[in-house]
């Protein structure tokens, strides 16, 4: 079947929300990971300074839910396009707010306190953008290239991290750390704030609403209520028991890998940044990799399989890394390029996977709150990491948590159906 104009665009623009919602959700990781000493007094030990790092990541993460529940309501019942650029508008100021926020020295822990805040607001719209645009464009992709639609939707995370990371890259470089973490890390946002104003023109003038939901928007009421009750609400059980897995997998390698680079073996920002970049250039293909595999194996056998390497091979790498197991930046650079890689694929089934398990009238509501709820779970890994301190080394926790994400994707995974065959316009 030939692909029509209509839906490249509904595909681009899917992986445009992708990307600046990303570049948006890991704006603090990696843009303030080296301007820490601007928000948080130098004397704070590690684990304080990383839990306070996890909860300004973590914020954005935890308002998703809320903002799915929101905006897939409305986007089941008024339109995928309206909602969608209601939500990539609404984070694009909130990010704007941001870039005015004083240094601790000015407010102290009210700094923190704000940032986390605004952080939390941001979230809400960006739960949006994950259940207008992306199912618009799912539902109608050409059913054979669904799988690689979805890798390819989905890899605009990767690309928005690369790209953060050359942008922080050039920054470091050219301005004294200082002068960075005064104001260098505000320029970055700003480019997060054009780029997101940018999308919500182009998604205006050129991306049309979706066929499939106009033939079914007069039948749907309350998909709330419909998406929390019988079949579909055991579907979206065993999609948040899968997706739980998958956030634990994320919280742990992107959450954590630049601050134990940085506070714990002692990686300059620079070198960090570069690994974390080179690691992500590689994930797109993982991603792009992973939706087409899905699309000749099945999603379900995808996911295990992936699932088994998340929760017992790159666990092992990770380990060795956190260990200071590596003898030269050669192995520092493979070790992270397997790591990312090989544990983030699996997202680049996810776009796809969702959208098929839920029919029309409910599937922008799934798909928003089946991808972001487990979040409310997950993005406490931070607290989990201190818990768990009592039993091992803390700078070893993150590996345990691993491990457990492995297990519940594959489990998540066994508990569903194969879905590439499914009819979307049902």
């Amino acid at each position: 079947m030939e692909t029509t104009i209509d839906q490249k665009r509904m595909a681009r623009a899917a992986f445009l929300t992708f990307f600046i919602d990303m570049f948006d959700v890991y704006l603090p990781i990696t843009v303030l990971a080296p301007a820490m000493e601007y928000f948080l007094p130098k004397s704070l030990p590690v684990s304080e300074v990383s839990t306070i790092y996890f909860l300004i990541f973590a914020a954005t993460l935890i308002g998703r839910p809320v903002g799915a529940f929101l905006f897939g309501h409305y986007s089941d019942v008024i339109g995928r396009k309206k909602m969608g650029l209601i939500s990539i508008g609404g984070f694009s100021v909130v990010t704007l707010l941001l870039i005015f926020i004083p240094g601790f020295q000015t407010l102290g822990y009210i700094t923190v306190a704000l940032f986390i805040l605004l952080r939390f607001i941001d979230g809400i719209f960006l739960g949006g953008g994950y259940t207008s645009i992306v199912p618009l464009a799912i539902e109608n992709a050409p059913k054979e290239k669904r799988g690689l639609w979805g890798g390819i939707i989905g890899s605009g995370y990767p690309v928005a991290f690369v790209i953060i990371s050359i942008i922080t890259l050039l920054a470091l470089k050219i301005f004294p750390k200082e002068q960075y973490q005064l104001y260098g890390w505000r320029i970055i946002f700003v480019v997060g704030v054009i780029l997101g104003l940018s999308i919500v023109y182009y998604i205006h003038k050129l991306v049309p609403e979706s066929k499939i939901w106009l033939k079914t928007a007069q039948k749907t009421k309350a998909p709330l209520k419909e998406l929390f009750s019988g079949k579909n609400f055991i579907n979206l059980l065993q999609v948040l028991l899968l997706m739980l897995g998958l956030w634990f997998q994320i919280m742990v390698v992107a959450g954590t890998m630049s601050i134990v680079f940085i506070k714990q073996l002692h990686i300059s920002a620079s070198l960090t940044t570069t690994v974390t970049l080179i690691s992500y250039l590689f994930l797109i293909g993982g991603y792009i990799s992973a939706g087409w595999i899905s699309q000749k194996i099945g999603r379900k056998t995808a996911f295990i399989i992936l699932g088994l390497l998340i929760g017992f091979f790159t666990s092992l790498l990770y380990y060795l890394l956190v260990a200071g197991m590596y003898q030269n930046t050669f192995i520092l650079f493979l070790f992270s390029i397997i790591i990312v890689t090989v544990a983030g694929m699996a997202w680049g089934i996810v776009p796809s996977y969702i959208n098929e398990r839920f029919h029309t009238s409910v599937r922008a509501s799934a798909y928003g709150i089946g991808y972001t709820l487990s979040i409310l779970i997950a993005s406490f890994y931070s607290f989990y990491m201190l818990a768990l301190k009592a039993f091992v080394p803390y700078k070893y926790t993150q590996i345990v948590l691993l491990v457990l994400a492995g297990i519940l994707v594959v489990i998540g995974a066994i508990l569903g159906p194969e879905t590439k065959e499914v009819n979307m316009e049902i």
